[in-house]
């Protein structure tokens, strides 16, 4: 076999067939492949971030791939050329041009296609996807009795998850967890879309029935280099094929642009759901000749200790009233989300209120922790990592704060070795919205947690007003000792991880936990 044949003379999927087995596996990583499964080798990322696996292909070779499928586009400059003469001459390595566009949907084939026999939800945008999957998961259950996740939290069965390590995983090993996921009677998955999995083709081969874009703020430049194209690769879920529901935040910029872009779309097939909380993103929308945007409102939106309450309009038109035990005006926005993914499914509206009114927290999102301690503060653990993120959550805890009679306090820090631009507009966004603010260490990586800190500080206008210490456990327990009952302490960056990455170590670190011990131990 020639292995430099054109592509365009046979299809890989030729190439593939004869090597599908019971219980084999096709993989991009070189250390997972065992006797005959196939390797996939290709460049993904830009100039800023690339990872290229094809300097690993004679070890998957020598693993024991029985086929290595792999982008022939500048191997030459990755492998000196008696490594290159080698895998040009071995029958087993086949060059299939844009590989990294086929990888899902060759991984796809080689599982049978799990996603075609299960109800899929894609949800991406900055914030929101872990929380709106998890709640999309929990909402259908009644129906389709096993509903999973793929996302930040892991993947599986909800509340199974088993962790990835990545909110959307390479192409090949998305394939490999939906075909886990497929084969214990799932009904309905809902996937966490990230731009890097857009960018990378990585959710290709992967059958969407509904889409649901959340939001988009700053984040990920690091990758990216620009909001612009951030926002292009976070567009491009709009173009998958197949989809039958968009669902899209209408108080969102991007979302009106997300919705400016389908009101273009000629095929009359698909159905768009816009939801909002201010009436008048909903009354400037797009029009199309060929279909109808549905409107789905939050109104009369009220915040409570214990949740939050409003009443839900479609199409101008009152459906009742829903009563949440979720904190937070984004959360009205998440809820709204899985309201219309329930009503895109065909429930009647009453149904849809009831999932929704039953949605329970998500560990590490507006999670509340509770402590023995009868004189503690209202301790709040919350992922928000972003900018606007920690706006948002500060803006939502500010009049439970009022309510207590009490401060708002942030704890919080920058994760090392990502998108430096932020830091600065976190220090002012936490000056500005909280009371009181200690900046601390997020996942430091490879960088000095005081230089972080010192670059969360140029964005703050009274620096000595802002207590700082980069040892995290301590900066909590500095925080809950001077807080008053009355209080409210958020911690804000980490959410459900249970470990902090310093120097390329992970030590185990749970913000949860160090709240319990500083406010006197887990609460009966």
């Amino acid at each position: 076999m020639n292995a430099m044949l054109p592509t365009i003379a046979l299809s890989p999927y030729q190439f593939l067939e004869p090597f599908i087995k019971a219980g084999g596996k096709i993989t991009v990583d070189s250390r997972e492949i065992n006797s005959g499964d196939v390797f996939l080798a290709y460049p993904v990322g830009n100039e800023r971030q690339l990872t290229d696996n094809r300097s690993y292909i004679t070890n998957g070779l020598n693993n024991g791939a029985a086929l290595v499928l792999y982008e022939p586009l500048g191997l030459e400059k990755i492998l000196d050329k008696k490594e290159l003469d080698k895998i040009l001459t071995n029958d087993k390595c086949i060059a299939i041009e844009h590989l990294a566009e086929q990888a899902g949907h060759l991984a796809a084939y080689w599982y049978k296609r799990p996603s075609q026999s299960m109800y899929v939800v894609g949800v991406t945008g900055t914030n929101g996807k872990t929380t709106v999957t998890q709640w999309i998961a929990q909402a259908f259950q009644s129906k389709y009795k096993k509903t999973a996740v793929l996302g930040t939290l892991g993947a599986g069965l909800l509340g199974q998850l088993e962790s990835t390590g990545f909110t959307t995983p390479d192409a090949a090993k998305t394939q490999s967890l939906l075909k886990n996921i497929q084969i214990q009677d799932v009904g309905l998955v809902a996937i966490e879309v990230s731009s890097h999995a857009l960018d990378q083709f990585r959710v290709n081969g992967v059958e969407f029935d509904t889409v649901i874009v959340t939001n988009l703020t700053q984040d990920h430049l690091d990758y990216h280099g620009s909001m612009a194209e951030y926002a292009n690769s976070k567009k491009k879920i709009l173009d998958l094929p197949g989809i039958k529901n968009f669902i899209v935040n209408a108080d969102d910029d991007f979302g009106k642009l997300c919705l400016i872009e389908l009101s273009k779309k000629s095929n009359s097939d698909i159905n768009v759901w816009a939801y909002a909380t201010q009436a008048e993103k909903l009354s400037s929308l797009p029009s199309s000749p060929s279909r109808e945007i549905r409107k789905i409102l939050a109104n009369n939106i009220s915040s409570e200790q214990d949740g939050m309450a409003f009443e839900v309009l479609i199409n101008d038109q009152s459906f009742g009233n829903i009563q949440s035990q979720l904190i937070g005006s984004f959360n009205v926005s998440n809820s709204l989300a899985v309201f219309a993914t329930l009503m895109a499914n065909e429930y009647s509206e009453s149904e849809a209120i009831k999932e929704v009114t039953k949605l329970k927290p998500i560990v590490g999102r507006m999670e509340l922790v509770r402590g023995k301690a009868t004189q503690a503060p209202m301790a709040i653990v919350d992922f928000a990592h972003t900018p606007d993120a920690l706006e948002q959550t500060l803006k939502a805890l500010r009049p439970i704060a009022n309510q207590r009679s009490g401060k708002l306090w942030c704890v919080f820090g920058c994760g090392g070795d990502r998108d430096s631009s932020k830091r600065p507009l976190m220090g002012g966004i936490a000056e500005q919205f909280a009371d009181e603010v200690m900046v601390t260490s997020d996942n430091p990586r490879s960088e000095d947690p005081e230089k972080i800190i010192t670059e969360i500080l140029s964005g703050c206008k009274l620096v000595e007003k802002i207590q700082k210490n980069s040892d995290r456990a301590t900066a909590i327990l500095q925080v809950i000792r001077q807080a008053r009952q009355e209080d409210i302490v958020l911690v804000a960056g980490k959410g459900h991880e249970e470990t902090q990455e310093i120097l390329g170590k992970r030590h185990a670190f749970s913000d949860q936990l160090h709240l319990q011990l500083a406010m006197g131990g887990a609460a009966v």
